[in-house]
């Protein structure tokens, strides 16, 4: 008998993916075939059949189901949602969960923090996992920032900016939720208290519709700033001529880092980061390598974890309605033009 759960512990999770769009094909189903010993795309799905159809050519997947069969199908353990636009997700999330499947939802969660609410409340009646997919949690630059302030070397934080520059229109939503989620993560367990921010489109009778460039400083119970924005390119500054504006820095009580751009783990070894102490013998190379970072199980290997042995969830359903929750409430800032006191 143990061997037998043993062995079940292992087994390959089938998998249904629905949305056979840009997330679908050029993001979950290649990190399916990295892990084609953990899982195994058993069907696809997508409101445009034919899409679906050539999906399943490209990456041989066996069954092309419409949607519904897909969420109803008895071989389906996990069912990955990789629609857009967000509001489409706590239908299919909570039908999913009703079926007796987890789920992935990509990112971001839903359209608001209560269709949040209520695929959370769907996964916990069902007993199954809901899970994000906030892949920008494994991008080489954040894992050196974790490591950074996990290591002390720039002692007590006391400041975190996370900013990223694009070329855009409309709303910045979708790439938004990426900083935010980071931010969170780096708040490292503490309440956020206050939040300030502006935004160059603010959509005042829908506030989470709002667009164009942001700036927001999120100020935490202890007084720890965290910076977050996307901003317009600029080339450079006098300290950094010619050059982006950093991706992160972070200051505390021993230094200040700063990080480059950087997703690849092979451009971790290049001099992407810099670092001044606060005492003049502090050097570079007091901090350490983040090359021990870079063999982090990613999402799907955490979420292997999860769903056969019981490990934490890589990104949770409350951890995903907290980057939500915190999108509403720095519209909600920019557009009323003021500070908010706030629980997040």
């Amino acid at each position: 008998m143990a061997q037998s759960e043993s062995s079940d512990s292992r087994k390959k999770i089938a998998v249904g993916l629905i949305g056979c769009g840009g997330a679908g094909q050029r993001i979950h189903l290649p990190l399916f075939q990295k892990h084609h010993c953990l899982y195994q795309v058993v069907a696809c799905a997508d409101l445009v059949r034919e899409k679906a159809e050539v999906t399943a050519r490209e990456f041989g997947i066996a069954r092309v189901l419409s949607v519904e069969e897909l969420l109803q199908d008895s071989e389906v353990e996990l069912v990955v949602v990789a629609t857009r636009p967000p509001r489409t997700h706590r239908d299919l999330a909570r039908t999913a969960l009703n079926s007796g499947k987890h789920v992935v939802v990509e990112k971001p969660m839903a359209t608001n923090s209560e269709e949040c609410t209520e695929m959370i409340e769907a996964a916990a009646r069902a007993g199954k996992l809901l899970a994000v997919h906030h892949n920008r949690r494994w991008d080489v630059d954040f894992l050196a920032v974790r490591e950074i302030i996990s290591s002390g070397v720039v002692g007590q934080v006391r400041l975190v900016r996370n900013e990223f520059t694009a070329n855009f229109a409309g709303c910045c939503y979708d790439w938004a939720i990426h900083l935010l989620d980071q931010t969170m993560v780096l708040s490292a367990g503490r309440k956020f208290a206050e939040v300030t921010a502006t935004l160059s489109h603010p959509e005042v009778a829908n506030p989470i519709e709002s667009g164009g460039f942001f700036t927001a400083r999120f100020r935490t119970e202890d007084g720890v700033i965290h910076d977050v924005g996307m901003l317009p390119p600029v080339n450079g500054s006098a300290l950094r001529p010619g050059k982006a504006p950093v991706r992160f820095l972070i200051a505390g009580t021993e230094g200040v880092a700063y990080l480059d751009w950087c997703q690849r783990p092979e451009d971790a070894f290049g001099k992407f980061i810099s670092y001044q102490g606060a005492s003049p013998e502090k050097f570079w190379g007091d901090l350490k390598s983040v090359q021990a970072t870079l063999t982090v199980a990613d999402f799907y290997q955490g979420l292997f974890d999860a769903i056969r042995d019981g490990q934490p969830c890589p990104v949770s359903g409350e951890e995903g309605r907290r980057a939500v929750r915190a999108w509403e409430l720095l519209c909600a800032s920019a557009c009323q033009g003021r500070s908010l006191s706030i629980e997040l």
